[in-house]
């Protein structure tokens, strides 16, 4: 073999050795691009099954990480919020069996539907939770919101986290306004218990900030019943709807959506 020979030998297997080599490059790219979109996909629904199985400190950190690379996904933020919901120990499937037998007794629209959802059986709140609890509420809550053109689904989601963190800011307030009582009564007659039917005076614990996130509440509350009446049907009767309008209603009489301290002290007195 002359020495011609086997450059040439040696140029065809270089040649097709740069060539195999970007072969397995762009081969390399395309395998990367598929396991990006399958990761996402099983991270997803990894995710999915940590809320499903109340892994909710897994679920969030899952979510979190998703949210930081994917920021403004509907669907991550939707997850998201359910999971710090969960984690705040707000089953919404108990809070509706709560309010049908809410709505047997007569009283749906009580704060009794959050104390014996999030509390105890007997709607006791451990003050030591409350702060806990509003922190992920508060998480779910602004997750939820920053939804682009939330569906009305969405919207009645957002009402039902509005309305177990209006009652956690009450237990809060309550909280300080009682040193020593604990846990918290978040229940109407356990709450009765304590001021006795007279209105409190919370100078002191009704705050701007607190009196403001219960405004905010109040709203998205509002909201939740328009939703639920376009769901449905306007006219048409519906128990978490009827549950949302009459605790709004106890809560803010004149319907302006601004939660004042006088209000937020007659309601206590008036349970």
């Amino acid at each position: 073999m002359t020495i011609t020979n086997l450059s040439k030998r040696k140029y065809k297997g270089f040649r097709w050795g740069v060539c195999w080599l970007i072969f397995l490059c762009f081969a390399s790219l395309i395998i990367a691009s598929c396991a990006d979109d399958s990761s996402y996909e099983a991270r997803i629904e990894e995710a999915l099954m940590a809320i499903d199985n109340r892994e909710y400190a897994r679920a969030i950190d899952l979510l979190e990480q998703l949210k930081a690379e994917y920021p403004g996904n509907p669907l991550i933020l939707q997850y998201l919020s359910n999971a710090y919901a969960g984690y705040a120990g707000l089953d919404t499937f108990n809070l509706l069996t709560v309010i049908d037998q809410l709505n047997e007794t007569g009283d749906p629209g009580s704060i009794d539907m959050v104390g014996t959802v999030l509390g105890s059986a007997g709607g006791e709140i451990a003050v030591a939770d409350i702060p806990g609890i509003l922190a992920n509420l508060d998480e779910a809550i602004k997750n939820l919101k920053a939804i682009p053109n939330p569906t009305d689904d969405q919207k009645v989601q957002l009402g039902l986290l509005s309305l177990n963190h209006a009652a956690m800011t009450i237990a809060a307030i309550v909280a300080e306004d009682n040193p020593g009582t604990d846990p918290i009564p978040l229940t109407e007659a356990g709450l009765n218990g304590i001021y006795g039917g007279a209105a409190p005076d919370l100078s002191a614990e009704a705050t701007p900030g607190r009196l403001a996130s219960l405004s905010d509440d109040i709203d998205n509350i509002g909201d939740a019943v328009y939703s639920i009446a376009s769901i449905t049907g306007v006219g048409e009767e519906n128990d978490l709807g009827e549950s949302f309008d009459e605790f709004q209603g106890s809560l803010d009489p004149n319907a302006d959506d601004t939660i004042t301290q006088t209000e937020l002290e007659n309601y206590l007195g008036g349970l």
